[in-house]
């Protein structure tokens, strides 16, 4: 294939003819813009693609404002078994520091072996 081919065939590529009669000529700098504008479209699209298709992680830490409020828990639970001496109720939270001056209502009410209330009224613990 001789060099005079290479061009002849190279100006088959030319997107951009002259736009009057006259001046429609396919070249080799039009084939040669064409080329080069095509393998940068793909290589921008690829590009592109890629980087749609990429997961994109965002680390962030932010301060808790809520740490000084009190959480409000109710509980009902029952230890027929034991006795109401031996029962105490300890507040802790996630790091495992002992909480302080937790306001609690916990009564303590009095049941036989089978979980029959004996005590008319139950007793606050203090």
């Amino acid at each position: 294939m001789s060099m005079r081919e290479v061009v002849g065939r190279l100006r088959q590529f030319d997107a951009y003819p002259k736009t009057l009669e006259d001046f429609r000529i396919k070249t080799f700098g039009g084939a040669t813009v064409t080329i080069i504008s095509g393998v940068l479209m793909f290589m921008l699209f690829i590009s592109e693609l890629n980087y749609y298709l990429t997961k994109e992680i965002h680390p962030e830490l932010f301060v808790d404002t809520t740490k000084g409020q009190k959480l409000r828990i109710n509980v009902d639970l029952k230890f027929p078994y034991i006795g109401c001496s031996f029962l105490s109720i300890d507040a802790m939270d996630v790091s495992g520091e002992q909480q302080l001056d937790v306001e609690h209502n916990v009564y303590k009410q009095r049941l036989n072996l089978t979980g029959a209330v004996i005590a008319d009224s139950p007793e606050k613990e203090s």
